[in-house]
């Protein structure tokens, strides 16, 4: 974006996702536009297609709040390539139909403004099983900030950090990131807490020198 700004390109938002997925695929091995679609146009995105690239940006409720924990634990090079590569190349067709039916619920969760039905959709059957190997203690982690008051819990792209949604307006953020860091504690691993909110999208603050 800054980029296009300085050069006076003038790319439309759809052209930049395509861009920086092309860099992804660099550093990542695959031209997924999910994270760089998330980047360019911030709130909650749906791709429906690649070709032609087909997005939807829909606005988080008001208070949805999100508290990350980052585990200070050494991840290997290309962690991202690594973390896509235990995805499975055949999935049970149960597993497919659960992810469907929470894909739908969270998507109708942004759609209503409901937080508890996006964290209650917070649960994947296919990718997140074979991720969790490389996190330490993720069921005491992800246990622990349920019990805390998070609407839903996941791992945070390709992981290692973990994510927790929370609807500020009835529960303690603070109680929620002291719980997730009490779960990675608990495998004897520290920890780092960000309390964060949905981005609007990327902008440029500063045009001139």
């Amino acid at each position: 974006m800054a980029l296009d700004r300085f050069f006076d390109l003038d790319l439309s938002k759809e052209k930049l996702v395509r861009l920086v997925s092309e860099g992804e695929a660099a550093v990542a091995g695959s031209p997924h536009a999910d994270n760089a679609a998330a980047a360019i146009f911030g709130g909650f995105i749906v791709i429906k297609s690649y070709k032609p690239l087909a997005i939807t940006k829909v606005d988080p409720p008001e208070h949805l709040a999100l508290c990350v924990a980052v585990p200070q634990i050494i991840v290997p090079e290309r962690k991202t390539e690594i973390a896509r590569s235990l995805i499975p190349k055949k999935v049970d067709l149960q597993a497919v139909v659960r992810n469907v039916g929470h894909a739908s619920t969270l998507a109708l969760g942004f759609a209503y403004g409901d937080i508890e039905k996006i964290g209650s959709a917070m649960s994947d059957s296919v990718v997140e099983p074979v991720r969790t190997k490389m996190i330490p203690s993720y069921s005491a982690v992800r246990e622990n900030a349920l019990s805390a008051g998070a609407s839903g819990v996941a791992i945070s792209g390709a992981g290692p950090s973990v994510i927790a949604v929370v609807n500020a307006r009835d529960v303690d953020i603070d109680k929620v990131g002291r719980a997730l860091k009490k779960g990675f504690q608990s495998g004897g691993i520290r920890s780092r807490i960000i309390q964060t909110a949905v981005g609007n999208g990327a902008s440029v603050e500063r045009t001139k020198l």
